[in-house]
């Protein structure tokens, strides 16, 4: 295991990853009251209806996105973190910056997203 990153690249990445935690859980929060049942004195049923799937299909992806970011927290405390999980290279600083809880470098992801495009 080569380990790339700083003591103070992973502080500051795992400041990232609370900070992104934190705003999905308030999101996912805010979207939860959305999807109440709407009063019957409002209004526009189908508006209602389409807005409750988008709130819906947002606490889903944030739920997927707090799942990756509880996968990196624990791969920091376990000193696996910033390790591809496909082919176990290195996964640059800058990279976790801008997706902190990325799991893949950029080359695994490509050829994922390609192969998931194709199929």
């Amino acid at each position: 295991m080569t380990q790339t990153l700083t003591s103070n690249q992973r502080d500051e990445l795992k400041t990232l990853l609370l900070k992104h935690q934190a705003e999905l859980q308030q999101e996912m929060e805010q979207n939860r009251e959305n999807l109440s049942p709407p009063t019957a004195d409002q209004g526009g049923m189908v508006q209602r209806n389409v807005a409750r799937e988008v709130d819906q299909a947002l606490t889903e992806m944030d739920a997927d996105d707090l799942t990756r970011i509880d996968r990196a927290l624990k791969a920091m405390a376990d000193g696996s973190y910033g390790e591809c999980g496909e082919c176990g290279c290195a996964i640059p600083f800058e990279r976790l910056k801008i997706e902190p809880q990325t799991e893949h470098c950029v080359t695994c992801k490509g050829r994922w997203e390609k192969s998931s495009s194709q199929g």
